[in-house]
């Protein structure tokens, strides 16, 4: 189990913190937070695209609002194929409200903004939507918008001004799904190194996201077979009203997910689910976070089956199954054992609180009626609101008469006291 605290958890990002090109041309990856929206897009001939790309300009005044329209450096524009890059204030790229205001981007369109010292730096500050052209006879694909926010908001107090931007604009796009928390944000000018770093990256860490919008957009939906599935579970996620229905309901997906555990919320056209009061890194030597385990196992009937990150099939970047599989299945082996009536009786084979490292003799999950290894704050799937504190050999309960089967009491990452 891990011992560390929350912010001796967050402090193991600071090495990957910025991370240059090998040339140290530009910085190619800073963890920080992001959030990616995917919302329908249809050709003008089907449906009028106006009242959405409205939205998109309220996102942005939105987002610059929270993080600060100072840190807008640059904004990029896309002319015939070429990408040329501007230092704002710029007359060559239009603003966004006259952009997305033009009847003839109604059927695709791209603004780029970012706040790196140099263009192809990797920016915590990021505006990128992303809907390109649809063929009329589809019905719909999903377009892309990208926030991105530094990593000082989770200790400065500004994380509630970045979970309220999430929803406001999750309900104005009137998403299809969105998620976010802590990620390794990349810059726009991707190589062979990028793809080789997340890949490394994402045998390090569980919990901060390797997420590429216009790569995944294309495999969770598309013109010929329409939606096929979420994502998976993250920090913070969106699901419109027919994935909840797919998953049974508002109720039944509460009753999943215990309230001291999760905020659920019902937003309009969707859920907000919150998995926990901060987003977790998941460094290999933490182990796996175990509000992300538990709700990957809600979600999993509804997310796609297996997921591409990268084009090609290169070796050592995650494109190819071997390579995207196993980190896009990382949480399935824990989630399937914490829900698993003959798996929970093989006591100690939690994952999904156990260093990648340890055995599983060293893992935080006790049976009920057993002594309490190690003094501190623990939770089981068996009763809501059960999250308390435990002394060391003090007897941990059995629950009886649960619906959930067996008692496993899990040791809870996030150690704090619970606020009164």
């Amino acid at each position: 189990m891990s011992n560390h605290t929350y912010p001796q958890r967050l402090k193991r990002l600071e090495p990957y913190a910025e991370l240059w090109r090998d040339d140290k041309k530009f910085v190619e990856h800073k963890a920080g937070l992001y959030a990616t929206f995917y919302f329908k897009h249809t050709h003008s001939t089907r449906q009028s695209t106006q009242s959405t790309r409205q939205a998109l300009v309220e996102c942005w005044n939105d987002y610059w609002s929270v993080v600060g329209i100072e840190h807008w450096r640059w904004v990029y524009g896309f002319k015939n194929g070429s990408v040329p890059s501007y230092r704002v204030p710029t007359e060559k790229v239009p603003k966004i409200e006259n952009y997305m205001g033009d009847s003839e981007r109604a059927n695709a369109y791209q603004y780029y903004a970012s706040g790196g010292k140099h263009d192809d730096d990797a920016s915590e500050y990021m505006f990128h939507v992303l809907a390109t052209y649809v063929d009329p006879e589809f019905a719909f694909e999903l377009a892309t918008l990208r926030l991105q926010a530094p990593l000082a908001f989770v200790t400065n107090g500004d994380l509630p001004k970045f979970i309220a931007l999430v929803k406001r604009c999750a309900t104005r796009l009137k998403a299809n799904q969105a998620y976010g928390g802590l990620g390794f944000l990349r810059t726009y000018n991707e190589e062979s190194t990028t793809c080789r770093t997340e890949a490394q990256l994402a045998k390090v860490f569980s919990g901060t996201d390797i997420d590429i919008p216009h790569r995944l957009a294309l495999q969770l939906a598309n013109g010929w077979d329409g939606l096929k599935g979420i994502s998976g579970a993250h920090w913070l996620n969106f699901l419109d009203d027919d994935w909840v229905t797919r998953l049974g309901g508002l109720e039944h997906l509460r009753s999943q997910l215990p309230e001291d555990l999760f905020k659920v919320e019902a937003c309009p056209g969707g859920v907000f689910i919150q998995a926990g009061a901060y987003p977790e890194p998941g460094h290999k030597d933490d182990g796996l976070p175990p509000r992300y385990v538990w709700l990957n196992r809600v979600l999993k009937p509804i997310r796609l089956p297996a997921m591409q990150y990268h084009m090609g099939d290169t070796p050592g970047q995650l494109a190819l199954p071997e390579d995207a599989l196993s980190y896009f299945t990382r949480f399935d082996a824990a989630s399937d054992a914490l829900g698993s009536e003959s798996n929970q009786a093989a006591k100690g084979s939690d994952l999904s609180v156990a260093p990648r490292h340890q055995t599983s003799a060293a893992t935080g999950r006790v049976e009920g009626g057993q002594p309490c290894p190690q003094s501190g704050w623990w939770f089981t799937p068996a009763k809501v609101k059960s999250r308390r504190y435990f002394k060391a050999g003090e007897l941990m309960p059995a629950i009886d008469g649960s619906d959930y089967g067996s008692t496993f009491w899990q040791w809870d990452l996030d150690q704090s006291a619970p606020k009164l």
